[in-house]
């Protein structure tokens, strides 16, 4: 069953950006939902699930998948989307917080600059027409640009993914939020970057979890074979096997 969850989340994503562009509820509805349940459940089978790193990126998950749910209730359903994804985010920076000992920007902090700059430029553009919304929108980008940041301790398709999903959100409140940076196909590519940025993520987690010991005693038991008996062997008489006195 496992093998066959990539290949089901490719086609439901895809099925997805069609129904962006061509305006299909009806396939919107049918995709759609289904798209956060397969990554999880593909990043729970097989993997120790008592990890850190898997389950803050469950919890992540769930919360994501509630914010799709909640954005396809239309605008009215926007704060409460909002919501769940930054609960989302808060997860995945729980999450990838577990693997800081490793992360780069501990020993080159310059490397955080590009994400805390993404956060100002995002503020500069959007600001001004926000109104109410400036806080939220703040905080939310505030804490996607620190789970990007994050994101660089894991794996380096987790990282390229958490930067898709900085893409696919920015997106998202650019042409939500502001009437005059909408454009054609814009639903289309929110869904592409958001599609993918998800999967790249839990592909990096999956590939940043160590081998199960189980395969490392396996490897390790040829050797153990050509190991030589021990002098009290039964078959062994005088420290010499017994048909060396033949």
């Amino acid at each position: 069953m496992r093998p066959a969850l990539p290949a089901a989340y490719v086609v439901l994503a895809a099925g997805n950006v069609v129904a962006q562009l061509t305006g299909s509820e009806v396939l919107d509805l049918v995709t759609k939902p289904l798209l956060v349940p397969l990554l999880l459940a593909y990043l729970l089978t097989g993997v120790d699930r008592h990890s850190r790193l898997v389950g803050g990126t469950a919890v992540a998950l769930g919360f994501c998948w509630l914010g799709d749910l909640a954005l396809m209730g239309g605008d009215g359903w926007f704060l409460v989307g909002l919501a769940a994804f930054l609960a989302g985010q808060v997860a995945y920076c729980t999450a990838f917080a577990t693997t800081w000992r490793r992360n780069p920007i501990r020993s080159r902090q310059a490397l955080a600059e590009p994400y805390a700059a993404w956060w100002v430029l995002i503020l500069v553009v959007l600001g001004p027409g926000l109104g109410g919304l400036v806080a939220p929108v703040a905080v939310y980008g505030a804490v996607l640009c620190t789970m990007a940041a994050l994101a660089l301790g894991v794996h380096r398709l987790t990282a390229v993914g958490a930067l898709s999903f900085v893409a696919s959100d920015s997106l998202l409140a650019a042409t939500s939020l502001s009437d005059g940076l909408a454009f054609g196909g814009d639903d289309a590519l929110v869904m592409t970057t958001y599609t993918v940025g998800q999967a790249l993520i839990v592909l990096g987690v999956l590939a940043a979890q160590p081998r199960p010991a189980a395969a490392s005693a396996d490897s390790s038991a040829p050797r153990r074979a050509l190991a030589p008996p021990p002098a009290d062997d039964p078959k062994v008489l005088g420290g010499r096997p017994l048909h060396d006195g033949l």
